[in-house]
Order: structure tokens, then C-alpha cells, then sequence
């Protein structure tokens, strides 16, 4: 999969970049930038790609993705529809790594945001706690200008810097190259997205790609780091996960519902994946 580059542009009269998203859907495709990014969720809910990782976000996610860390959120199917009258908000930063100054970064003071930006070019992920801290600062900084508003970023930034309760999205950092197949592999990456639940052939992708199927296992698991069918799997684990969570089906029917083709397959993916079972996993969450 072969992000955009996207251009982002700051205001004249601040430093780092700061707008409320607001739409049906996040329609922003699988993507790339120089900036740093941070992403508080305030509502609606989907999966988010940051790098080579997949997980769920809901209302409070919080995210920080580093410099040229491919990402892309994409909300559940029911968002998609038509007059559906749901709503994707989120409060985002943009700032590039020299937006306080050349040396800022080399001062003493700043040696742990420094070491927060290095980290985030893995992907962070932020817990409760850091959110209940981080959350009224970012929803006042639409509200402040000039130096006031400044402070309030050096703040949010120090405080997800001390979190103790942030963890890495990814733990190999995807390498990029070019553009030029950026919309050959959305295209796959939308199919799959819209399919998932149903039977995928690795030759159906491959015809979408324009390549054959030898050719496009090698170029998505360089890209990726995994083989198509294990990002099939994990697409479709996390699915069950929020089936599991909703207590309302069996095991059985969750594997069906989630495209498995038998209980047995599904049960050893998932434990593949999550280390513990479908069933503990449901009591887990339910305790």
C-alpha cells in the first residue's frame, strides 16, 4: 500500500497547525507528511492504519504520528451510508520537528520532547489518563492566539512526552519511496476494506493491483512488512474483537460475521494475533 504525500499548509500568523475536522467521514486516503501529527477523536469510531499497525479508535483516541509515518483513519461502514446523519469529528496538529526554532530541540529543557518526536515516528498511542490531562488544553487551544497559544502546544507536548501510558503503534517503521503506485494500492486497500467479511482471493487483489499475484505478495510484504493474508487476518480479528466486546453473538456466529469460512481457523488466527482466545478475551472485557 502506497501512501499520498499530502501538502499541508501553516497559517501566516502561527507556528504549527490547528483545525476541528468535521464531516460524514474522514475522507482523507492513506497518506504521508513532513509534519508531526496529533489526532484527539471526539466522535465517531473505525479502524486507524498508523505505519504497519491496525487498531480500533472511538471518541478519546488519542494519536501521535511522526514525520512521514504513512496513516489513515477510515471509519466504520455504517458512516458511509448515505443521509446516514452521523458525524466524524476530530481535533488535529500539524507542526514540523523545527516549528519552536532550530535549536529548541538541543536545549536541556527540551531534551524529552525531543526524544517523544523520535518515538513518534513509530506511532504513540495515549491511555486515559494522559487523554483526561491532554483533552481540555487541546479543545482550548482553538480559543487562544499569540504567545498563549505557543504555550499551551509546549504544555501538550510535555505532557505526552511524561505519559507513562503511551505504547508504540509499530515497532518497524514503514520505509517510503515514491507516489507513483499511490493509487493502484488505494485501490486494493478500499477492496479490501469493503469486502473483508466475505471470501478474498490473493488473485482477485493482484488483477486490482494490474500485477500478478507472485509479483504484487512480494511488493505488499515489502511495504508492509507482512503477507496480504496476514493484513487480511488482522482486519478481520479486529472486527471480531468489537463483536466480542458487544456480548451479542456466539463465537460461532462472530467467526462467520467476521469472514472466516470455519470456527477452528478462526479461533487459531485469533489467538495468533492476540495471544489469548476468542472466548477469554470476550470474559476479559466483560470483567
Amino acid at each position: 500500500m502506497k501512501p499520498q504525500l499530502l501538502k499541508i499548509s501553516n497559517p501566516a500568523d502561527y507556528s504549527f497547525n490547528l483545525f476541528v475536522q468535521e464531516c460524514p467521514f474522514f475522507p482523507t486516503p492513506w497518506h504521508y507528511h513532513p509534519e508531526y501529527e496529533i489526532v484527539l477523536i471526539l466522535e465517531s469510531t473505525g479502524k486507524k492504519f498508523v505505519g504497519s499497525s491496525i487498531t480500533d479508535y472511538g471518541p478519546g483516541d488519542l494519536c501521535m504520528i511522526g514525520s512521514y509515518l504513512p496513516h489513515y483513519y477510515r471509519n466504520d461502514e455504517e458512516f458511509y451510508v448515505k443521509d446516514s446523519g452521523l458525524k466524524a469529528r476530530s481535533l488535529v496538529i500539524h507542526f514540523l520537528e523545527d516549528f519552536l526554532g532550530d535549536k529548541f530541540l538541543e536545549v536541556p529543557e527540551s531534551q524529552a520532547i525531543k526524544a517523544l518526536l523520535e518515538r513518534s515516528k513509530r506511532g504513540l498511542s495515549f491511555g486515559e489518563k494522559t487523554v483526561q490531562k491532554v483533552e481540555p488544553k487541546f479543545k482550548n487551544l482553538p480559543n487562544l492566539k499569540g504567545m498563549s497559544r505557543l504555550l499551551e502546544m509546549i504544555s501538550i507536548l510535555t505532557i505526552l512526552a511524561e505519559s507513562e501510558d503511551k505504547q508504540d503503534l509499530t515497532t518497524n517503521p514503514i520505509s517510503l519511496r515514491n507516489e507513483v503506485d499511490s493509487a493502484r494500492m488505494n485501490k486494493v486497500f478500499e477492496h479490501v476494506m469493503q469486502k473483508y467479511q466475505e471470501e478474498i482471493q490473493l488473485s482477485d487483489v493482484a488483477e486490482l493491483a494490474n500485477m500478478s499475484e507472485s509479483a504484487f505478495s512480494r511488493y505488499f510484504k515489502k511495504r508492509t512488512r507482512r503477507t496480504f493474508s496476514q493484513f487480511l487476518a488482522e482486519i478481520r480479528i479486529e472486527h471480531a474483537c468489537k463483536l466480542l466486546m458487544a456480548d451479542k453473538m456466539s463465537v460461532a456466529e462472530i467467526s462467520f460475521e467476521s469472514g472466516f469460512n470455519n470456527l477452528s481457523n478462526f479461533n487459531r488466527q485469533f489467538k495468533a494475533i492476540k495471544k489469548i482466545t476468542p472466548l477469554t478475551y470476550r470474559t476479559k472485557f466483560l470483567e
